[in-house]
């Protein structure tokens, strides 16, 4: 098997091997197993710095204009970052993660709906935080012709596109951010709560982003995390959140040989801190959940 980056792969075998002097990991007892895991762990970082580059490249206003089949939520919330628009290159990476990309069909969907279906209304952050009732009055109706043209991403491929899903979550998220509408005051006043701490200020916004609706674990773990990689909010994930999930709570409980949840967040922060990569619960939470689909073979994963 190539190797994509021997340097960070021998750094990681270094670590890992070290680590198991520290904590027991039987799911690592072989180097197939362990060189499994250490791919996945590279391709997670990689795909950590994917969207640093998104975020870090300049733009033009053509990134975010939806009526072109290239748009890129992530690239136009970039621009309206670069530009200071706060308000819609956050409302852009929401939309980015609650739709997904999906294997065929890419942005579609968030493109479709942001744009109105190229009709008369663009669901900006000024249309939907001023009257988020209205976009639900406009899905019911529209909602069949966007799923003729797009699909959810394989990871919120539960989502529901009615108006008692897709319509409630962004209503709830409009609500969520407060009265005044703007995500730099909702933002100011989170960030003093959490005492300007990166990890904190996660912390913080993933137990209050309970307030949106049909938004679970993965989508609020994957919104906060967006923010960060793309430069937006200064925030990285304390935790890898494994209360709640499946693919990453059977990784860790493989490799540690251990099922109880808060004996395996002490292990993980361990980990974490051991290995030193940057957004590394990201890493870990993202890298277990591909290992544990097959830890016997490398099998290189997209999303």
């Amino acid at each position: 098997m190539r190797i994509k980056d021997p340097a960070l792969f021998q750094a990681l075998d270094t670590k890992l091997s070290t680590f198991t002097s520290l904590y027991n990991l039987p799911g690592i007892n072989s180097t197939v197993k362990k060189d499994c895991l250490i791919h996945q762990i590279i391709d997670s970082d990689r795909r950590i710095k994917v969207a640093q580059h998104i975020g870090s490249k300049a733009y033009n206003h053509i990134v975010a204009d939806p009526s072109r089949a290239s748009f890129n939520p992530l690239a136009a919330a970039s621009y309206h970052f670069q530009n200071g628009d706060i308000d819609e290159a956050i409302w852009l990476v929401f939309l980015a993660i609650h739709f997904g990309k999906n294997k065929n069909h890419g942005w579609n969907l968030a493109r479709l709906t942001y744009s109105g279906l190229g009709n008369s209304v663009m669901w900006d952050w000024q249309s939907i935080s001023n009257n988020p009732s209205l976009f639900r009055s406009w899905l019911t109706p529209n909602y069949k012709s966007l799923k003729l043209k797009g699909k959810f991403s394989n990871h919120r491929r539960y989502t529901s596109l009615k108006d008692k899903g897709t319509g409630r979550t962004f209503e709830s998220y409009v609500h969520w951010i407060g009265p005044s509408r703007s995500h730099n005051d909702f933002l100011q006043e989170a960030i003093k709560l959490s005492s300007n701490n990166p990890r904190e200020l996660f912390s913080h916004l993933y137990k209050s982003m309970g307030d949106v609706l049909y938004f679970g674990r993965l989508g609020k773990f994957d919104f906060l995390t967006m923010l960060g990689k793309l430069g937006i909010v200064n925030i990285e994930p304390d935790s890898t959140y494994i209360k709640g999930a499946t693919g990453p709570y059977d990784g860790a409980k493989l490799l540690f040989g251990v099922s109880d949840k808060t004996t395996l967040n002490n292990n993980l922060n361990a980990l974490e801190a051991h290995l030193g990569l940057y957004f590394g619960m990201q890493i870990l939470e993202d890298s277990l959940c591909n290992w544990q689909k097959n830890p016997l073979k490398y099998t290189h994963f997209r999303g």
